[in-house]
């Protein structure tokens, strides 16, 4: 009974320091994909001061969990001079569909269908939906981050999977500074 009690209580102070404010700010600084036949990103950009990404992207095939898998890797470098650490976080190859599940929360406060997307984020139906979306003026909101996260670079690499042969790769730069008061 202890064990179990432990185990909530724990639980719930993680959630609790969720909610904390964060002592960080966050701004993308770069992406960049590999392969094709999958995804077209070509025309989605950062524009502004803030780096917020416009522009539409195309989803060239219906990407269900049956054959489509995804991974993913995290780096960071502290001082900004392009040597990359990898981090203990990681995302293990799993169904497309699950991964977007399982990590859309991360997100979820940045992208909204509607508001600044037509890709249906909402309901994130599986397969993914062959066609062409719109993404307006997405910053990053880090609501639902965790309280802790290194500062400077941190780059995250997913990599696409069709039938268990990666067929490309996304990979995105954000920079993580002390909030200013």
């Amino acid at each position: 009974m202890f064990k179990f009690t432990f185990l909530i209580g724990f639980v719930l102070i993680g959630r609790v320091y969720m909610l904390l404010p964060k002592t960080y700010d966050v701004r993308f600084v770069s992406f960049s994909t590999t392969g094709e036949g999958y995804v077209d990103v070509s025309k989605v950009r950062l524009t502004g001061r803030d780096h917020r990404i416009n522009g539409t992207f195309e989803v060239l095939r219906d990407m269900g969990d049956e054959t489509f898998s995804v991974s993913g890797e995290t780096f960071n470098d502290v001082e900004g001079n392009g040597e990359f650490k990898q981090l203990p976080f990681y995302m293990p190859k799993q169904p497309i569909c699950k991964m977007l599940r399982t990590y859309w929360s991360y997100a979820k406060a940045s992208v909204k269908y509607g508001e600044n997307t037509d890709y249906p984020v909402d309901t994130l139906p599986c397969p993914i939906p062959k066609g062409t979306y719109y993404v307006k003026d997405v910053e990053i909101n880090t609501d639902g981050w965790p309280m802790v996260i290194p500062r400077g670079f941190l780059k995250g690499v997913a990599s696409l999977y069709d039938n268990n042969e990666m067929v490309g790769t996304l990979s995105a730069l954000i920079h993580v500074t002390d909030k200013h008061s």
